[in-house]
Formats: C-alpha cells, sequence, structure tokens
C-alpha cells in the first residue's frame, strides 16, 4: 500500500521523477547503504569535544545561538510546534551560526530545509553581511503535506538573502550552482543521506566550493559515504557529535 501511495504521489508531483532513479540506484549500492554500524564506530573514534573542536575550526567566542537570540528561538519554535506535520530536529545551529560569522561567506548552499532551522543559523549569521545570499533546496516529504512548513521557522526580515527551491537534489543542486556561476563559498550538506545521494552530491558541491571554505555534512554516522569521500579528497574531517548523531566539517 505505501508503494502505492508513493507510485501515485510522484504522478501527481511528476517535477520530482529524477528522485526516482536516484532511489532505485540504492540497490546497486545496497552494501554501502547498510553501514551504520561502521559509520557510527569511525565517527566516535575520531569525534572531539566541541571545545576541542571549536579550537582546530579557529572559532572563538563561541555561545549557544538561542541565547545570542532569544526572541527568535522562542518564535521559532512556537511555529515549528504550531506545524501540524512533524519534521527534523534543530541540528547542530550554534556550530553551524559560528562557522557562518567566521567564514562571512557571500554564496551559501544548503540542501535540505524542512522546518528551517539551519537556514535560521545561517541567515542569523549572514545579518551584517548584506552582500549574501542563502539557496536552500529541499524536496516535499512524500505523501505528508508538508509543503506550506517548509522553512516556517525562519522569520520575515530574514528572507531578503534567502532563495528557497523545491527540487530534488537532482535538479536543485545544479541549479543552485549555475545561479552563483558555479562557486559557493560555503555548503551545509542535509538532504539525501543515502550513500547513493551523498556520493552524487558531495563531490559536485566540493567542486564548486571555493579554496579555505566549510563543507558542513550532517548525520554522517547513517553510512560510510562522508569517510569515503573525505577520503577521495585527502581531506581530514573535524567530528562533533550533537544529541547522538555526528556532524562533519571539512575545509577546502
Amino acid at each position: 500500500m505505501s508503494k502505492i501511495k508513493t507510485a501515485i504521489w510522484f504522478l501527481k508531483n511528476p517535477a520530482y521523477f529524477s528522485q526516482i532513479f536516484q532511489v532505485l540506484k540504492r540497490k546497486k549500492n545496497e552494501a554501502l547503504e547498510n553501514t551504520t554500524t561502521e559509520a557510527t564506530a569511525w565517527c566516535k573514534q575520531h569525534s572531539l569535544p566541541m571545545q576541542e573542536a571549536l579550537k582546530v575550526l579557529e572559532i572563538e567566542g563561541y555561545s549557544d545561538i538561542d541565547t545570542i537570540f532569544p526572541e527568535v528561538f522562542n518564535e521559532a519554535r512556537a511555529a515549528a510546534d504550531a506545524a501540524p506535520v512533524k519534521m527534523g530536529g534543530e541540528g547542530a545551529l550554534s556550530l553551524i551560526y559560528h562557522l557562518v560569522k567566521k567564514a562571512a561567506p557571500q554564496k551559501l548552499l544548503e540542501t535540505g530545509v524542512a522546518y528551517g532551522w539551519s537556514s535560521l543559523a545561517i541567515l542569523l549569521a549572514l545579518q551584517e553581511n548584506k552582500a549574501s545570499k542563502l539557496i536552500s533546496n529541499d524536496m516535499p516529504y512524500i505523501n505528508m503535506g508538508n509543503d506550506d512548513y517548509v522553512g516556517c521557522v525562519v522569520p520575515a526580515f530574514l528572507k531578503p538573502q534567502w532563495h528557497l527551491q523545491r527540487l530534488p537534489d537532482f535538479k536543485g543542486i545544479p541549479l543552485a550552482l549555475k545561479t552563483f556561476g558555479n562557486e559557493i563559498d560555503f555548503c551545509h550538506y542535509d538532504s539525501d543521506k543515502s550513500y547513493t545521494g551523498r556520493s552524487w552530491a558531495s563531490p559536485l558541491l566540493w567542486n564548486a566550493l571555493k579554496e579555505g571554505s566549510y563543507f558542513v555534512s550532517d548525520d554522517i554516522n547513517d553510512n560510510i559515504a562522508f569517510k569515503h569521500f573525505c577520503e577521495s579528497v585527502n581531506r581530514e574531517p573535524v567530528i562533533i557529535e550533537h544529541l547522538g548523531k555526528y556532524v562533519g566539517v571539512i575545509v577546502k
């Protein structure tokens, strides 16, 4: 029944047909898709306490983002609680905020939005950097009816620097990169977390990333795609545990 409902959803939403082929490709990588145990062990072995990670990343003056912007976060959490569709949690927002503040990037690309928590953190960090722009790409959750609530925690005063695309990664990432002239200086990956999805998107995003810029990837313990990608680009990641999951940061 769930497969039938999914098929009907795609028939009603032909703009997302390309995602079907991406899902089918996962069958070829089935052994690599099911590597959560190995990935979690690797993350645990290489993760750093937050304070040590901040030193490696040369971030000073670290504070929790909701203590810096308490009113914004009170309103954001109220908006998320009021949404009838339940989506992803807040994630490592303080880390993302301080990375963006330090880097002062101009062209930022984010994949995966849900309520818009990471979008909120990024946009708050860009307030003094008016020439900057964030493009966030997000595909609707299949059969969840969440369209009206994607990005709902982002307040109106932050939206002038934000463009939200509603496309599968296969279409949305190339479009966003084209908009930016195939050059970005900050990337936050939080969309298709399958091994297949990460292995397709990460090199594409990395090639467009300027030297010295941050590549941030969420939930890297889901499979060993992030580990393999770091090895392929010869980079040692900074890995932080956050609420039982792991975030990876690499610098180009």
